[in-house]
């Protein structure tokens, strides 16, 4: 009995071993994280260039694709860049100074 326990305990000890193995270091460079989409560039009927990207859509596992002019896109970046810079002051500026400190010590 004991070695029939022992013939499939290392075969799961070994199984287990391969599920639990680290996943791949996701990217932490700022350029990686900054921009998730990918582009292409394309030329449109009128002759235009156009960039095309695809973009993640919250709540669907199928993604988007936009194509805009690189000036239109200069804008959506510069836009949403702004957004993220004002949120992230908002909730510093919530968590620090006298809102957070005990009654009168301010």
């Amino acid at each position: 009995m004991t070695q029939l326990r022992l013939s499939w305990l290392l075969p799961a000890a070994a199984l287990l071993l391969v599920a639990c193995q680290a996943a791949p270091a996701a990217p932490t460079s700022p350029e990686a994280l900054a921009a998730p989409q990918t582009a292409v560039q394309v030329a449109s009927a009128d002759g235009a260039d156009v960039v095309c990207r695809t973009m993640k859509v919250t709540g669907s596992r199928f993604a988007k694709r936009e194509c805009k002019t690189p000036e239109v896109w200069a804008q959506y970046d510069a836009y949403t860049n702004q957004n993220a810079k004002e949120s992230t002051d908002r909730l510093q500026r919530l968590n620090t100074g006298c809102s957070t400190q005990a009654e009168g010590s301010c």
